[in-house]
């Protein structure tokens, strides 16, 4: 485990909210100089902890959907994971893909969008992998909110309003260029406007002009970072809930948001699941003890609950397949 000191976890806050700022306005906020922020950036990149700066796309507002699928292993040997993970990994209709631990082994989210597509991938998961994965269950996202990881500043309450999204939304027309943008982006979200330009034989204006208008749209919601928490001691903690008492729901929901190691909240389309948070922390200890406090609060309140964790993230990109079309049948003439 790498330790990290206040500044380097400032500049990490601060660029998991917008990582496409200049090194001035995050050194500011972090306390240090321009060049000691480039440089600690650069070792956070060298010790990977920062793995990729990337942009955070607003995928329902381009007519996709996410569903989110849980398979275990059988008959499984590594040279057959590895090849089942590269398979998740390399598709381009997959959005993340990870390693769990508890009663599944492997969370893949999927895009919906094309359902052509879709189908026949699906069709080669089941005639490729048949032998070696168990399907277990899939649920499709419908809003969710995300926090503000203030536990990096070691603040003891998560008290910013959250990011929101939901299922819903009305769809924002695109074009070509605008897809080629945010293609960049999702590469690399500090990448220059001039770059960028260059990258889609465009010029520094309308590229520029066209970022705003995909901001506006509310289609680029963010530009962040992924990193990979294990290396400085924390994890991906997942805790379902289903209540007994729903009248209840809110003000659990209102209770646990405040924890500051709340990282997302999820509404899910299926029955049995009414809550779903996600924390990071540094043990299984931390999550006990979240999962005490929430039972003794509101004692008749919960049903059931489950959790699990994830163990190694092998692809986290937002970036939509491509633009969908008139020949998709599950758009609509808005669109047009």
């Amino acid at each position: 485990m790498i330790n990290l000191d206040v500044k380097d976890r400032k500049i990490l806050f601060h660029l998991i909210h917008n990582s496409r700022q200049s090194l001035k306005s995050l050194g500011k906020k972090a306390g240090v100089s321009k060049e000691s922020t480039y440089y600690r950036i650069k070792r956070l990149i060298k010790n990977k902890i920062i793995t990729d700066f990337k942009a955070n796309i607003n995928l329902i507002k381009l007519g996709y959907s996410l569903m989110v699928t849980f398979y275990r292993f059988i008959n499984i040997n590594p040279s057959i994971k590895k090849e089942i993970i590269d398979f998740f990994v390399k598709s381009k209709n997959t959005m993340y893909v990870s390693l769990i631990e508890g009663y599944y082994d492997l969370q893949v989210e999927f895009f919906l969008g094309d359902p052509f597509e879709f189908e026949a991938l699906i069709d080669e998961i089941s005639e490729r992998f048949y032998k070696y994965l168990s399907f277990q269950s899939s649920k499709f996202y419908i809003g969710g909110a995300f926090y503000n990881y203030s536990f990096l500043l070691n603040e003891t309450v998560n008290t910013t309003e959250p990011l929101s999204w939901r299922w819903g939304q009305g769809i924002a027309k695109i074009d070509d260029i605008d897809f080629k943008i945010l293609s960049e982006l999702s590469k690399d979200s500090r990448m220059s406007t001039k770059k960028i330009a260059t990258n889609i034989h465009s010029t520094v204006n309308a590229v520029s002009y066209r970022i705003k208008k995909l901001t506006k749209q509310g289609i680029l919601l963010a530009y962040t970072v992924n990193i990979d928490w294990s290396k400085i001691g924390y994890r991906w903690f997942h805790l379902q809930i289903s209540l007994r008492d729903y009248s209840k729901k809110n003000q659990i929901l209102n209770y646990i948001q405040k924890n500051p190691n709340l990282i997302r909240y999820f509404k899910h389309l299926i029955i049995g699941v009414d809550l779903h948070f996600t924390f990071l922390l540094n043990n299984m200890e931390q999550l006990r003890n979240i999962i005490e406090d929430i039972t003794t609060k509101f004692p008749d309140s919960i049903n059931d609950y489950h959790f699990y964790s994830t163990f190694k993230i092998y692809k986290f990109d937002c970036m939509i397949p491509k633009l969908l079309n008139k020949r998709n049948p599950i758009y609509t003439e808005e669109y047009y």
